[in-house]
């Protein structure tokens, strides 16, 4: 019998005179997943071959006594992820389905999924289930697993695999409100004292007026940034450079920088540049591009890069920051602080809400207002106090 791939089919007499029909319904890391029939006659087994290629074809096979819950996360994974989510999405989820559901409820059949049983596995997560063993998953990968298989189940029942999906009666734990650290404006101004001369000062100084996520700050590309020195200056987030995982043939991950597209579409954005922001990076550019020259470096057209000419790891930058932050004797708070340092000032100097959440490349502008709730009130009750002019 010849070997046949997913959605494929063969039917031939076994050893024993009987007809046989297989087809392959998906591969689980190269390993043929296959669903055998017998009858006594080849037309029999025929029509049981045909149709479950037909249903395969429309989406429509299903085994729901036998299918287990694994096998249906890594069916749905194959059939609508790949192609369709970020390399850093699919890492994720092909880490939550191998690593996280496999070893535990992964065998449990799909029908026989409790919400009882998915609301205990995710308790269980959230105390214990970090791989390296110490300690639980975050609220924030809590969320994103729950999504995952939220969706999962959901193409499930809209398929009619299940009656109902059972994600809908269970719930992540929830998130604890972290404080959003930034500086005020004495530090700010210290701060931006001391970066000229710094490795890093032009990065830092351009988000302290821009509000880029890290990533996207280290993944601008030169042809991305407009200087007119006598009209308007700006620059264009289309990418991002990231540190992700990235699994060897052994299945273990291993990480790599790559390029990317920003978190989400809602990030792609053209932010404007002030005329004393764009001066200094027209200097800064031409600094560069004469050291790349003189020294024979590779030139790979971003902003930002290593001594020998390189990406910058991010997590390299926040080191290199915290650095900055204790020679001179600043309030150390991690780079992303920088943001909501941008954002903070931003509201302080009267921008409003909607625009503010637009340079910051949030998805909505309840993001932006969840995030500074206590920036928004603050300014509310000052707004409030000059009323008070109106009563003398």
């Amino acid at each position: 019998m010849e070997k046949n791939g997913n959605g494929e089919g063969s039917i031939y007499k076994d050893k024993n005179g009987r007809w046989r029909g297989v087809v392959t319904l998906y591969c689980d890391h190269g390993v043929p997943k296959r669903k055998y029939y017998y009858g006594k006659t080849k037309h029999e087994v025929t029509e049981k071959v045909n149709k479950t290629l037909a249903d395969l074809r429309d989406y429509n096979y299903t085994e729901p006594c036998k299918t287990t819950f694994y096998e249906w996360m890594r069916i749905w994974y194959d059939t609508y992820c790949e192609g369709s989510l970020k390399p850093s999405s699919l890492i994720n989820y092909e880490t939550y389905i191998e690593k996280h559901i496999k070893p535990t409820i992964g065998n449990v059949k799909l029908c026989e999924l409790t919400p009882l049983r998915l609301q205990s596995f995710y308790q269980e997560k959230f105390k214990n289930g970090r791989l390296d063993g110490k300690g639980g998953l975050s609220p924030k990968t809590m969320r994103n697993f729950h999504a995952m298989i939220h969706t999962g189940l959901d193409r499930a029942y809209k398929l009619g695999y299940i009656p109902r999906n059972i994600a809908d009666l269970v719930s992540p734990p929830r998130s604890v409100k972290i404080e959003r650290l930034y500086f005020t404006v004495e530090e700010q101004k210290e701060l931006q004292k001391h970066l000229d001369g710094e490795r890093i000062g032009m990065a830092v100084l351009l988000d302290l007026y821009t509000g880029l996520r890290k990533g996207e700050l280290l993944g601008l590309p030169w042809k991305n940034v407009h200087i007119d020195l006598n009209g308007e200056s700006y620059i264009r987030i289309t990418q991002s450079l990231n540190r992700i995982k990235n699994p060897d043939r052994n299945g273990q991950f291993k990480t790599i920088l790559e390029i990317g597209t920003p978190k989400t579409s809602y990030s792609v954005r053209t932010i404007p540049l002030l005329p004393e922001i764009a001066e200094k990076l027209a200097a800064y550019r031409e600094e560069q591009a004469k050291t790349i020259k003189e020294n024979g470096l590779p030139d790979l057209g971003l902003v930002f890069i290593t001594p020998n000419g390189l990406p910058i790891d991010p997590s390299n930058f926040g080191d290199l920051f915290r650095n900055l932050l204790i020679r001179h004797n600043i309030r150390v708070i991690n780079f992303h602080g920088i943001r909501h340092t941008f954002a903070t000032r931003s509201l302080e100097s009267g921008m409003d809400i909607k625009t503010l959440s637009r340079l910051l490349g949030h998805s909505s502008i309840q993001i932006s207002l969840d995030l500074y709730a206590h920036v928004t009130d603050q300014l509310q009750a000052e707004h409030m106090a000059n009323l008070r002019t109106f009563l003398k």
